[in-house]
């Protein structure tokens, strides 16, 4: 209130009385709404577009402000980037209001929460820990000659290792990190000390000692809450210019996530990766087994181009990916091989650690594969392979029982002579039969050697074997 005053002060000096009467008609007028976001789960690159795209929406319907709801236990480092860099430069006044109670800004989530114009906690929400871990590969170096390593060369060789090794790797990135927290935080007017131990010693707040140590702004209980406290705040944005909110009592309106942003985003759940990898799996081989089933192909072949894409965004070990592959194989193998069950015991543990290194969690421990899901995967692909494709083996293994080949070899009665064609009486039915390996007298059992149409051919059975059909 004593800002507003302040600044009708300020107008009615430049103005004169038209100030006050402008004031009040402002007062009187609709406050611009408030647009809101809800970003929620691991922060990937579907999350970094939703984010740039609600700045631009924002700023078209000329909100006041975007408020995001963040609720996240970290992610990927560059979506994380592009996400601050996009606050930063915001030309709409940005909120960031971790909740609701329970949920975090962890790691990455720390940056983005100290890249807003104003940030809030619900007071039951963390925030911190943001430490990373090398986002790049060590180099291999060669190896040095056989021998001691003498004079000025060895010494090079001795700085490479060092500059390359994973310790010095792993300090560059922390390095890294810390000054971009300390910037970030020093931008915002936040405690840039918190900001960098966060990193280093990936230190933790609560939201109330968050507010104490200024690394957030203030504590709501709820949304109206929060717009009512920032109602009236002075927020500096981009070419020198400065808002003043008025949010209390705003209309507050959502955008959504779009149906592409929500799809993407679920393709970048390590959790969903790990069942197209399995869908894949189990479709392809399904229809290799029973070729013209055409459906079990198709969903193998999508979930296959949508896996391609969640490795694509995803940071995938592929050591893990190569044994999942081989613990199907090995599945696969049990249903055609008499291994008493070693296949299977194999199958499973390689598919199991293979989902367990699925992902590279060091880039962020939220990109896990959940244990559940990893047990209801692997019991999946045992009932499958040990069932499904095992009644189909057996089946292409199993005697033709229709048709020409499934008449061979059946037995039956002559009905009468047969010199050497005349009936019999084979599988329940009567059928014109005609003799190939002599006469058959009436009563005598038959056997069936062949088919010549609707003509069976038969012989007495006992004697000889059987022939290919006339």
């Amino acid at each position: 209130m004593q800002m507003r005053i302040g600044l009708a002060m300020v107008l009615a000096a430049a103005l004169g009385g038209g100030a006050a009467t402008g004031a009040a008609r402002w007062e009187d007028e609709a406050r611009p709404p408030v647009a809101m976001i809800r970003l929620e789960g691991a922060i990937d690159v579907p999350t970094a577009e939703y984010l740039e795209r609600a700045v631009r929406v924002a700023e078209g319907r000329g909100a006041q402000c975007l408020l995001i709801l963040l609720n996240t236990p970290g992610g990927l480092g560059q979506p994380m980037k592009e996400m601050t860099e996009t606050l930063l430069s915001s030309p709409v006044p940005t909120i960031v209001y971790v909740y609701p109670a329970g949920g975090f800004a962890i790691s990455a989530g720390t940056f983005v929460t100290l890249s807003a114009h104003i940030a809030a906690m619900h007071p039951a929400t963390t925030i911190g820990a943001a430490h990373p871990v090398s986002l790049f590969s060590t180099p291999k170096m060669p190896e040095p000659p056989a021998g001691e390593e003498k004079g000025e060369e060895a010494g090079e060789a001795e700085k490479e290792k060092e500059r390359f090794s994973p310790d010095v790797m792993a300090e560059k990135m922390v390095n890294t990190f810390a000054l971009q927290a300390r910037v970030i935080a020093e931008a915002r007017g936040r405690n840039a000390e918190w900001a960098e131990k966060a990193v280093r010693e990936s230190a933790t707040l609560s939201a109330t000692d968050a507010a104490e140590l200024g690394v957030v702004n203030l504590v709501a209980e709820d949304i109206a809450g929060l717009l009512a406290a920032v109602d009236g705040w002075e927020v500096s944005l981009p070419e020198n210019r400065t808002v003043v909110l008025a949010t209390e009592g705003a209309e507050i309106e959502e955008i959504s996530a779009s149906a592409k942003e929500r799809f993407l985003h679920v393709l970048a759940d390590p959790n969903i990766l790990l069942v197209l990898l399995v869908l894949a799996g189990l479709g392809i081989m399904f229809e290799m087994q029973n070729p013209g089933a055409i459906l079990p192909g198709v969903i193998g072949g999508l979930s296959l181009l949508l896996a391609l894409y969640s490795m694509a965004v995803l940071p995938v070990n592929y050591a893990g990916v190569g044994l999942i592959a081989f613990g199907m194989l090995l599945l696969l193998a049990e249903v055609k091989v008499v291994s008493h069950g070693v296949l299977t015991v194999g199958g499973i543990t390689s598919f199991v650690t293979g989902a367990l290194m699925l992902m590279d969690t060091s880039l962020s421990p939220a990109l896990r594969v959940s244990w559940q899901v990893i047990v209801v995967m692997a019991a999946l692909l045992a009932v499958f392979f040990l069932v499904v494709i095992g009644a189909a083996v057996r089946a292409h293994m199993r005697k033709v029982e229709t048709g020409e080949q499934g008449m061979m070899g059946e037995g039956g009665r002559a009905l009468n002579a047969l010199n050497p064609k005349g009936s019999v009486f084979v599988e329940g039915e009567r059928w014109r039969a005609r003799a190939v390996e002599g006469e058959i007298a009436e009563g005598d059992e038959v056997e069936v050697v062949g088919q010549d149409g609707f003509m069976l051919l038969v012989r007495r059975r006992g004697e000889g074997t059987p022939r290919a059909s006339a």
